[in-house]
């Protein structure tokens, strides 16, 4: 299947569910975006993954109509949250196409942006680092946020917020020892605080969210589909805290609640008490499987006692409650 077929399709797609009803789950009438309890919530942020710019038209259209919601929210977002794959090779001409997407929107008080396998992949024969180059190049222009390396962390809110990065070219992230250091030294600042913590990454944890048969491979090995070869000492790291939640993308996967998991084999957030692992569907194309509506992704609503992670498809302005969890912090 194309990328432009499956482009359109997915335009097409949107735009039928803003005047229907989604025959795909449960989606609530066009409605304005506003958190659950606005008396209560103390962080407020969107969530989308593999929007995959290109310089053409069609994808900076498509992402254009996720952040006029956004930005149209009745209480400001504190954060949207991009989990890699912003680009589709990225190239400068499909930064500068996303580049020019933000400024005609303001969607959040700050943007996060992660780097996913696609990022990496340029013409140059010397390929990481130049993809590195437009990644910290176009990060500052689009967040304002000055990078010396693809991974960094930030706080919102009071909130930590932990950005890995694949430092390889490969489908499979690269996490060398100096990030996995880095990693565990963030992660001890961040527990210091006693609130939730975000890990942002493009790629999930091996065998999780239905992996790694949910990647697409006819005889797929353990690790297909995930961090890699790191991804057993990320995980490691990430389960020795409380209250994490990890939000990835890359596998394409549809929206999947618990009571679908055995129908699709896979759940898009999965939760062992103390660490908590969002998967999030491609905003840019329609999934295989699951709940197929493009333009979708979560916005996610910090309390005191909990965190509510709400589907929403951010295209057609519509919330996809059949997918909503809400995760009791420790």
């Amino acid at each position: 299947m194309s990328i432009l077929f499956k482009t359109v399709i997915s335009v097409l797609l949107s735009l039928v569910n803003v005047f229907t009803v989604s025959v795909f789950g449960t989606v609530e009438s066009k409605d304005a975006y506003k958190v659950q309890n606005e008396d209560e919530i103390l962080l407020n942020f969107a969530a989308i993954s593999d929007v995959h710019m290109t310089d053409g038209f069609a994808h900076a259209q498509m992402l254009k109509c996720g952040l006029a919601d956004m930005e149209n929210a009745q209480n400001e977002l504190d954060a949207l949250v991009l989990a890699g794959d912003i680009t589709d090779h990225g190239l400068v001409e499909e930064y500068e196409n996303l580049q020019k997407a933000f400024e005609s929107f303001s969607p959040a008080k700050e943007i996060l942006m992660a780097v996913g396998n696609h990022d990496t992949w340029t013409d140059d024969n010397d390929r990481y680092e130049p993809a590195k180059e437009n990644f910290v190049k176009y990060s500052k222009e689009i967040t304002g946020r000055e990078l010396t390396q693809c991974y960094y962390s930030t706080e919102i809110n009071g909130y930590s917020f932990i950005v890995m990065a694949s430092e390889g070219t490969n489908v499979a992230a690269y996490i060398s020892e100096t990030q996995l250091e880095w990693l565990r030294a963030e992660m001890d600042k961040a527990a210091e605080k006693d609130l939730p913590i975000f890990v942002i990454c493009h790629w999930p944890v091996a065998q999780s969210h239905g992996l790694p048969e949910t990647f697409g491979e006819e005889e797929p090995s353990i690790l297909d589909g995930s961090l890699g070869e790191q991804t057993y000492a990320v995980e490691e790291i990430l389960k020795d805290y409380e209250n994490v939640f990890m939000i990835s993308g890359h596998i394409h996967n549809g929206l999947s609640n618990a009571g679908q998991s055995e129908l699709y084999g896979y759940s898009s957030v999965e939760s062992d008490g103390t660490f908590h692992s969002i998967n999030l569907p491609s905003f840019m194309y329609m999934s295989s499987r699951g709940s197929m509506l493009s333009g979708c992704g979560y916005s996610i609503e910090v309390y005191e006692d909990e965190v509510v992670v709400r589907a929403r498809s951010f295209t057609s302005g519509m919330w996809q409650s059949d997918y909503d969890v809400t995760i009791p912090i420790m």
